[in-house]
């Protein structure tokens, strides 16, 4: 069981739940552990990111030099890594969390995100661990950004004069380079939160608030929305409706095999994603593969089966092509190929071949996250009242991976059922944790 390693790497509000000793401890221990020498560092825009960078370098000996590439996506990094022969990459990002939080991924030089036992080796015996008396040097280098933006340049051949496009930046790490790769393009677009300041990334916008898009999108526009990292993205169609990432990943299934890159016919989801989703799936007559919730759990499961296409319903999409690792421009690049490749937008698309059925997600905030004892009471409390119901669809309970919060996700074929569902099977639960 990890103590501070959740599905997406260590967050927390620095100098609060998230201190310099633990990160720096964390560092030594990864020395200790990978004995890597030379560390590529990617960040986002928050104002905390550069007392996180030398608190990592406090943790790390003189043997190991850092190589900081300041603010970019994290699908860069397994560019920057395979570029600069990095033997380990630190990614200093909270994603889609608020401004006041900060944390770090650590991705291994193949630029994938560690596996659960490493990183529960690493965390195994911080506590006794030293820190070294001559630390780390950090050197600041801009090279990655070029990299980084030819690489998009390159897997960009798409005609964009069949879109226009509104862009919600986040105020994050693709605030820069997105409007750089669509200038370079001659795209039709406008952007959106691309002034970040340190404090607003994800604030009242981005891929969390898919809201924003549809408040500002234009006729004849369609919308999408990246994450603080950039790591997801969540479009709006041309009828303002918010498309996720079971719709992205329905029409890259359907692309990709078109085009004879959906290896073993294999799409990889997780338990969150929409039954329509599946039914979609079934019917193109590819197999599923679910996960936990997680993209790392996500990219395992591709490369154990071989599958070119994952994601999860929040907009973490891996087209493993191209990355291990999920990147919103990436993902957006492919859904305008299938676009162009289609001839048809996405409202049309989704009409055609899927029906999502109503969800509730509701997040209820804990104190600590409950222990298995304690998910298998609640859990009981819903399946009770599913068979008492005869639900028609289903429901998920579950500890969030990066914060303290309860998920509690409910789905049902008619929006009045979910209604009803959730709404007695919140109150038994608020019941039961208070």
């Amino acid at each position: 069981m990890k103590k501070y390693f959740g599905t997406d790497g260590i967050r927390g509000i620095p100098n609060d739940t998230l201190s310099q000793d633990l990160i720096s401890k964390i560092s030594a221990s990864v020395e200790q552990h990978i004995n890597p020498k030379n560390i590529g560092v990617i960040s986002d825009t928050r104002s905390s990111s550069d007392e996180i960078l030398n608190w990592i370098s406090i943790g790390f000996s003189s043997k190991v030099n850092i190589y900081n590439h300041g603010v970019l996506p994290s699908g860069s990094m397994p560019i920057i890594l395979k570029k600069f022969n990095y033997d380990l990459g630190i990614i200093i990002s909270a994603s889609h969390n608020p401004a006041e939080y900060n944390g770090i991924k650590l991705i291994q030089e193949n630029g994938s995100k560690l596996d659960d036992d490493v990183e529960i080796s690493i965390e195994k015996n911080i506590d006794s661990l030293e820190l070294p008396n001559q630390h780390a040097e950090i050197i600041n280098l801009n090279d990655g950004h070029l990299e980084y933006l030819n690489f998009l340049d390159d897997i960009t051949d798409i005609d964009f004069s069949h879109f226009q496009i509104l862009i919600d930046a986040a105020n994050g790490s693709a605030s820069t380079v997105i409007k750089e790769l669509f200038d370079k393009k001659n795209a039709n677009y406008r952007i959106i939160n691309n002034q970040p300041d340190g404090l607003n990334i994800n604030k009242d916008c981005g891929a969390t608030v898919p809201e924003n898009l549809q408040k500002n999108i234009e006729k004849g526009e369609i919308g999408a929305s990246f994450d603080g990292d950039a790591d997801r993205l969540i479009m709006v169609d041309e009828n303002g409706d918010i498309v996720n990432g079971d719709l992205i990943l329905t029409i890259l299934s359907k692309y990709l095999s078109e085009v004879n890159q959906l290896t073993n016919n294999i799409v990889v989801s997780t338990v969150m994603s929409n039954y329509g989703f599946k039914q979609a799936i079934e019917k193109f007559n590819f197999d599923l593969i679910e996960t936990p919730v997680g993209d790392k759990y996500v990219a395992e499961a591709m490369k154990k089966y071989d599958a070119a296409l994952g994601g999860e319903q929040s907009g973490h999409i891996i087209i493993s092509d191209q990355l291990p690792v999920g990147d919103g421009l990436v993902t957006l690049i492919y859904v305008l190929k299938a676009m162009q490749h289609f001839g048809v937008a996405l409202s049309d698309f989704k009409k055609e071949n899927l029906y999502e059925y109503p969800q509730k997600l509701t997040n209820l905030e804990l104190e600590n996250k409950l222990n298995d004892e304690e998910l298998e009471y609640i859990n009981q409390i819903a399946l009770d009242m599913s068979i008492k119901k005869d639900l028609d669809g289903r429901y998920l309970i579950r500890n969030s991976g990066t914060e303290p919060l309860l998920r509690v996700l409910v789905e049902a074929k008619s929006n009045e059922a979910m209604e009803e569902f959730s709404n007695e099977l919140i109150t038994k639960i608020n019941k039961y944790l208070n």
